[in-house]
C-alpha cells in the first residue's frame, strides 16, 4: 500500500507545474476580457453559441458567472444549459496534463460545444426571460470565487497557486483512491467490469458529474485516462458537470426549486448525449 501512496503522490506532483501554468493563463485571460461585454452578448440572440464556446474554457468560473446572471433574470434558460453542458471544469485540465490523446480531447470539446449550442437554442425557443438592467461585477473580481485582486502578485501568482494547490490535493486523493481500488481488485477485474457495464456508463457517469464540485470532473477524467471509463461515459459525465455553478442557484431563494429542474434536465441531456456517442461508436 505504501507503493500505491508513493505512486499517487509522484503522479500528482509531476503535473502540478502544468496545472499552475494553466491557472495563470486562465487568470490572464479572465482579467484581459471585458465582463460587461460578455454579459451583454449572453443576453443576445447568439447567446447559446457564445455560452457553448466560452464554457469549453477550463475551470468552472464561467458556469458561476452564467448562474449568477440567470439568478438575476438576465440570461435565458437555454443559455445557462448551453454553458453547463459545454463545461468540463477541471476534468479538461487533467485530460491535458495526463496525456490523453489529442483526438479524444478535441472530439470531446467539439461534440460538447455543438450539442450545447443546439440544445441551448432549442430551449431558448421554449423558455423566454425578460432582460433587465443590472450592475456588472467589480472589474477585478474572480468570476469563480468572487475574490478581489488589486496586486499583480495576487492576480497572477498567489490566486492561481491557491487554485492549483486545491486541484493537486483533489488529484492526489483520487489517484490514491483509484490506485487502491486497482491494487485490491486488479486491473483485469476492472477491465472486465467496464466491458460488461459499458451500456450503464453514461447513466452512472452522469450521476457522478452532477456532484457540484470540481472533484467529480477529476474523478471522471482520471477514470478515463486510467482505462476504467469509456469515451461515452466521459462525455456524458462531463456534460452533466457544471462545477460549482449549480450551487449558485441552490443558494438562491427565488431559483431554489428551479435549480432541481435544471439539474434534472442537464442529467437527462447528458445521458442522451452519452448514448448518442455510444451508438455512433458501435456503428463506426
Amino acid at each position: 500500500m505504501w507503493d500505491v501512496l508513493l505512486d499517487a503522490f509522484l503522479d500528482s506532483i509531476k503535473i502540478f507545474p502544468f496545472i499552475l501554468l494553466i491557472y495563470i493563463l486562465m487568470e490572464a485571460i479572465e482579467h484581459a476580457g471585458k465582463k460587461e461585454s460578455i454579459e451583454r452578448i449572453l443576453g443576445g440572440p447568439f447567446a447559446p453559441a457564445v455560452a457553448g464556446f466560452l464554457g469549453a474554457v477550463p475551470e468552472c468560473g464561467f458556469a458561476v458567472m452564467c448562474a449568477k446572471l440567470y439568478d438575476k433574470g438576465l440570461i435565458k434558460t437555454g443559455t445557462l444549459i448551453a454553458a453547463f453542458l459545454s463545461i468540463s471544469d477541471e476534468g479538461l485540465i487533467i485530460l491535458i496534463t495526463e496525456g490523453a490523446k489529442a483526438t479524444d480531447i478535441f472530439l470531446l470539446l467539439g461534440v460538447k460545444i455543438l450539442y450545447a449550442i443546439a440544445v441551448g437554442e432549442a430551449l431558448n425557443l421554449l423558455f423566454a426571460k425578460k432582460d433587465a438592467a443590472h450592475i456588472c461585477p467589480e472589474k477585478d473580481d474572480c468570476i469563480e470565487c468572487g475574490t478581489h485582486h488589486e496586486k499583480n502578485l495576487d492576480k497572477y501568482f498567489l490566486h492561481p497557486l491557491t487554485h492549483a494547490t486545491k486541484t493537486f490535493l483533489y488529484v492526489f486523493v483520487i489517484n490514491f483512491a483509484l490506485g487502491t481500488v486497482i491494487y485490491l481488485v486488479t486491473e483485469e477485474s476492472i477491465t472486465a467490469f467496464m466491458d460488461k457495464s459499458a451500456l450503464l456508463q453514461p447513466l452512472i457517469a452522469s450521476i457522478i458529474g452532477l456532484i457540484p464540485n470540481c472533484g467529480s470532473s477529476i474523478i471522471l477524467a482520471k477514470a478515463f485516462t486510467g482505462g476504467i471509463l469509456g469515451f461515452a461515459g466521459l462525455i456524458a459525465g462531463l456534460s452533466a458537470n457544471s462545477g460549482i455553478g449549480i450551487l449558485i442557484l441552490l443558494k438562491s431563494k427565488t431559483n431554489f426549486r428551479k435549480a432541481f429542474v435544471i439539474m434534472g434536465l442537464q442529467y437527462l441531456l447528458a445521458v442522451v448525449l452519452g448514448y448518442l456517442v455510444t451508438g455512433f461508436i458501435a456503428i463506426a
